[in-house]
């Protein structure tokens, strides 16, 4: 290895751990906090329950009386001589009118309670959405966690290599090193120089992630996670069926099945009242007569079909809640084994791979020894390195996939952060 590779091997890792000494510390918490503030899709979904609750409100003012003040001028032709005292060609009337449904089938109080089912599955998506963005959060934090200990696993591999080739250099000046080991040294260190730049170049395609999630600027270093534990699958079967997604399906059914009714209560008579109470009338007939009232009611006989179509395809909405509801619940369960399987997967992995990682590294320092013999040659020792690196890169992202996967089995269970 020449001198200037040697320096810019240096200058990287100084500059490396001139950023990392300058980076602001984040736990997943605070992250999930920061991007909970920031995140427009989870502000969509809460934009959605608020309009829900509007209309609730809505709802019920199509139960309550309307009260206006109603003012008419009135145009028209001269009447006949004999009647010109009682029609006159301008009239102004200024009333004060209320208005009440009195009967309707009750659908304006079924209307008002589907409102309220759709208003708690809007409610609960927001939920949902924010469990959702839990595990988004998540894994671009443990992509970057990953990523930071890739760079220092191949920095140490580069380091190791760095060593290994002015040994090599040592034994080739005595006489007891080829030229060709010492080339493929130094081959095998640029590799794992490049290697670091590679993963380099995906930090800080992770770190953007996370930026962009969370809104923060700063260079941010997130914190080591602690390695879960597994757990039985059926808790978390139990409350998947219900997380907010599903009884949100649910709330949607339930709002079907009340637009159902109120689709076919059409047929029902409906009856109202309106009264007026008049500040002002200029026709001399009516100038004693202050109030009146009116009570009307309506039948509907024959709508061209109309009723019927619209109570089709109600039915058929709910229908497709019915399915909806069904789809939710097996996704939700679907969610959750398939999670819990992968942690499960991933511990053993990280058991089998912290045996592998220490046989590994045994096996490098005796390899180096037996070189120092003659007993084995510098591919052997070089091998050895790799595998030391290959398993400890691949423990880390065990290890992250394992954090990863209980997240995944929180938010399956709709219990998003509790592993924070």
């Amino acid at each position: 290895m020449n001198i200037l590779s040697m320096r810019r091997v240096l200058l990287l890792a100084l500059a490396a751990a001139a950023t990392r000494a300058q980076a602001r510390p984040i736990a997943l918490g605070e992250a999930y906090a920061a991007a909970l503030k920031r995140s427009e899709e989870v502000a969509e979904k809460g934009e959605t329950y608020a309009q829900a609750l509007a209309q609730i409100d809505e709802f019920w003012a199509a139960v309550k009386p309307h009260l206006s003040l109603n003012a008419t001028q009135l145009w028209q032709a001269p009447a006949p001589s004999a009647f010109a005292a009682f029609e006159p060609t301008s009239q102004q009337t200024v009333a004060l009118n209320v208005t009440q449904p009195l009967f309707s089938g009750f659908r304006e109080f079924l209307a008002v309670r589907q409102s309220q089912a759709q208003g708690e599955s809007a409610e609960l998506q927001f939920e949902r959405a924010k469990q959702l963005l839990y595990q988004d959060v998540a894994s671009a934090y443990l992509n970057l966690l990953q990523s930071r200990q890739d760079i220092a696993a191949r920095e140490e591999t580069v380091k190791l290599t760095s060593d290994r080739v002015k040994e090599l250099q040592n034994f080739e000046s005595i006489g007891r090193s080829r030229t060709s080991e010492v080339l493929a040294a130094r081959a095998q260190l640029a590799q794992n120089e490049a290697d670091v730049e590679t993963s380099r170049g995906l930090d800080r395609i992770y770190l953007e992630t996370l930026q962009f999630l969370t809104g923060l600027s700063d260079e941010l270093e997130p914190g080591d996670l602690t390695l879960p534990q597994a757990e039985d699958e059926a808790p978390f079967l139990e409350r998947a069926r219900r997380r907010p997604d599903v009884e949100s399906a649910r709330r949607d059914l339930e709002a079907s099945e009340l637009f159902v009714s109120i689709q076919s209560r059409q047929r029902w008579p409906t009856i109202g009242f309106s009264g007026n109470y008049y500040l002002a009338r200029s026709n001399p007939s009516y100038q004693n007569i202050n109030w009146d009232a009116t009570v009307t009611g309506q039948l509907p006989l024959y709508w061209g079909g109309q009723i019927s179509a619209q109570t089709r395809e109600a039915e058929a909405r709910r229908r497709y809640n019915e399915q909806a509801l069904s789809l939710a619940l097996r996704q939700a369960e679907l969610d959750v084994r398939s999670a819990h399987s992968d942690l499960v997967s991933d511990l053993a992995i990280v058991k089998a791979l912290e045996n592998a990682k220490t046989l590994a590294e045994e096996n490098a320092k005796a390899q180096a020894a037996d070189y120092r013999h003659g007993l084995v040659t510098n591919i052997d020792v070089l091998a050895s390195l790799t595998t030391v690196q290959d398993t400890r890169l691949r423990l880390d992202q065990a290890r992250a996939a394992a954090v990863l996967a209980r997240a995944r089995l929180d938010v399956a269970a709709g219990d998003a952060g509790s592993a924070r």
